[in-house]
């Protein structure tokens, strides 16, 4: 049995990672040939822009795009690789990383492991949510990577029952938790995933957990 198993960026990720500096790298030579044709436009064809274009060389124009191209491909692979899900499994522990979210989870402290909707979640002995991050590793191998290690592996979310739509001024919850799960309702409207995730794990400590389908919030609690 191997003592540490890793899971972290899947195929797709790995080949944005690994392709976008190249791909838009190319783009970025090819672009000085994209202005020409837009030269002949007469709309743009006096444009400040194309005026300055013009002062360089188009071989030295296809080399800083080229590199501009380059640069931000390599930061977008950084981004990639940062919000990816990166776990170390160990027969005693669970090590995460993720954004800034570094953690560990003792095996002693796991209730449960599965994969909810390409969700990885993590449920303590107290039945709180101790991760839900979204994995692009294929749940079979997240699966059998935690039976390896010992992990109390189930097949659906335990409390799936538990979960009910939330609704304006829900009397199942304080004015504060339902101020918060107003707000973040408008986040995910807003594509406001950060602020969405930020008030996730604000009400997770205080005991209400959250699902999303589409813009519908379904909640349980573990203090009702």
């Amino acid at each position: 049995m191997k003592n540490v198993s890793i899971i972290g960026l899947g195929f797709l990720e790995k080949l944005l990672v690994i392709v976008s500096p190249i791909l838009l790298g190319i783009i970025g030579w090819f672009l000085p040939r994209l202005v020409e044709m837009i030269k002949k436009i007469p709309l743009f064809a006096d444009s400040k822009f194309i005026e300055l274009l013009n002062l360089f060389v188009p071989f030295w124009l296809s080399v800083i795009f080229m590199l501009i191209g380059v640069i931000v491909g390599i930061l977008f692979s950084l981004t990639i690789y940062s919000e990816a899900l990166k776990m170390r499994i160990t027969l005693e522990s669970i090590y995460i990383k993720k954004d800034s979210l570094e953690k560990q989870i003792s095996k002693s402290n796991v209730k449960a492991v599965f994969v909810d909707k390409r969700q990885v979640v993590v449920i303590d002995q107290a039945d709180q949510e101790l991760l839900r991050e979204t994995s692009d590793i294929n749940p079979s191998k997240i699966k059998d990577t935690f039976l390896m290690h010992g992990f109390p592996w189930v097949e659906q979310d335990p409390y799936k029952q538990e979960y009910s739509l939330w609704k304006l001024e829900d009397e199942r919850f304080s004015s504060n938790v339902n101020t918060m799960l107003y707000e973040r309702r408008n986040a995910i409207r807003e594509g406001n995933t950060k602020k969405a995730k930020h008030l996730r794990k604000d009400l997770n400590e205080l005991g209400v957990f959250v699902k999303d389908q589409g813009e519908d919030q379904y909640v349980r609690s573990i203090n009702q």
